[in-house]
């Protein structure tokens, strides 16, 4: 699907691709294209008469997994990633590939993104958006991505305070294949997150024709908040690497514990297998002759075992 606005004096409409595209080559105004999961060949065909560069095509119509942002004079390449927080603890990142010069801005993606949809929305209300310059725009679809990692921050914070509760009071694998689940996620946001930054710092400096210096602070603005979110996930990976140590170290005491208990009823019953086999011989002895020799035998017996639990008590072994 592609959609196509086009902002000048009078305001922000939407006009054919061909349109849009014969107006970007022009300069004529300012123009937006929305490229959703097209084909190779058809992005190709349409992007030619704006004279982009074969590598920057190619980037973007390829999934290159990394942000990063490419000078080619009169625009920039920039790939960024959005993020949802998956209910088995992991990110859904969704490659967001960006073509800005100083007349359009292009985007592509393969799904629908929130920031694209909330570009889409509000840019009819707000023409601003569009008619002050693409750089505008991109600042408005960084900001929207970069504010949908802050709930993802708070559901990690919150998942992490679930598992400190459940150390405690839950036993078995799924505990510890939860924190190793979360493990893996924050670990998966990070590499995203921590290129991302850079990115965004990248587009602060004084150093690219596509985004003039009344932007500028807007995108550290942006920065600002992603190096935040940045900050909280390195402290997560921390909390999360402690939390997995303490798990360990509770399942070693719990087992501990059990061992010792076991240690001590071994300890108690040795004596007693020795008594027993004492009178289970096979030859008379004198106690069975005794009217109660079996009293006798089973007092000697409870009183072997109290007096190997009281020595056990008094040594404090349990």
């Amino acid at each position: 699907m592609i959609r196509s606005w086009h902002a000048d004096a009078t305001g922000a409409r939407e006009v054919a691709p061909v349109e849009a595209i014969r107006l970007a080559a022009a300069g004529t105004g300012f123009t937006w294209m929305d490229l959703e999961a097209t084909e190779e060949a058809e992005t190709r065909s349409l992007l030619s008469p704006l004279g982009i560069h074969p590598v920057a095509l190619d980037d973007m119509v390829a999934h290159i997994n990394r942000p990063k942002v490419d000078d080619y004079g009169a625009y920039l390449y920039l790939a960024v990633h959005s993020a949802r927080w998956g209910k088995g603890d992991r990110p859904t990142l969704r490659e967001l590939d960006v073509l800005v010069g100083e007349r359009f801005l292009i985007t592509f993606h393969e799904g629908a993104t929130r920031s694209i949809s909330a570009a889409h929305a509000v840019i009819v209300r707000r023409p601003e958006l569009l008619s002050r310059g693409p750089a505008t725009l991109l600042h408005f679809l960084l900001d929207v991505l970069v504010d949908h990692y802050l709930p993802i921050t708070e559901e990690i914070a919150t998942e992490i305070d679930t598992l400190e509760e459940d150390l405690f009071e839950e036993t078995g694998s799924s505990l510890n294949e939860s924190i190793l689940r979360l493990k893996r996620g924050l670990s998966a946001l990070r590499r995203i997150v921590g290129p991302q930054r850079d990115t965004v710092l990248a587009l602060t400096r004084d150093e690219f024709r596509a985004v003039p210096a009344e932007v500028r602070p807007y995108l550290r603005d942006v920065y600002d908040r992603l190096a935040r979110v940045s900050d909280l996930l390195d402290s997560f990976r921390d909390e999360v690497a402690t939390l997995l140590e303490l798990h360990v170290a509770v399942t070693s005491n719990r087992l501990n514990g059990v061992i010792k208990v076991l240690t001590v009823i071994a300890t108690i019953m040795l004596p007693l297998t020795v008594i027993t086999s004492y009178y289970g011989m096979n030859f008379r002895l004198p106690e069975f002759a005794w009217p109660w020799g079996w009293v006798y035998a089973l007092a000697l017996l409870a009183a072997t075992a109290i007096g190997t639990g009281w020595y056990l008590r008094k040594r404090r072994w349990y």
